[in-house]
């Protein structure tokens, strides 16, 4: 069976707020802030990294009350938004996810680096994303 992801990446998180979940996973679970890219992402929000434990957190929040984040966590809640895996081959991982019925919702290009993503209906109820390319290793690691 041919290997479709090469590392865990990251998991992203939806808050309505980076301060609370920056108590959460830094001074409590003993984590280190990394990269506030702000509003540097792909969508309408703000974007944070944290490392626990050696696993990047990825935080957005919504830029507003009326971004379509906010519109998620209102009915969705706070918590776990997608698990981002590296993969070497964007083409083969699309190939091999459609073997099994998988298919991406979303593909786009950012900074350089193919990102797409797969609904959690696909996916056993988990939004999966996955990242091929020359990532920016600064924002996903603590400074």
């Amino acid at each position: 069976m041919t290997q479709v992801v090469s590392q865990l990446l990251k998991i992203n998180l939806r808050m309505r707020s980076k301060e609370n979940i920056r108590r959460l996973l830094c001074d409590v679970l003993g984590g280190s802030a990394g990269h506030d890219r702000g509003s540097e992402t792909i969508g309408d929000f703000e974007g944070s990294t944290f490392v626990v434990g050696g696993v990047t957190f990825d935080v957005v929040v919504p830029s507003g009350p009326d971004a379509p984040l906010s519109k998620v966590i209102d009915k969705h809640g706070e918590g776990i938004d997608s698990i981002c895996y590296a993969v070497n081959d964007m083409d083969q991982t699309q190939s091999q996810l459609q073997k099994h019925g998988i298919e991406f919702s979303r593909l786009t290009e950012f900074h350089g680096n193919k990102v797409a993503f797969v609904h959690p209906r696909d996916a056993c109820g988990i939004a999966l994303e996955f990242i091929q390319g020359p990532l920016v290793d600064k924002s996903l690691q603590a400074d």
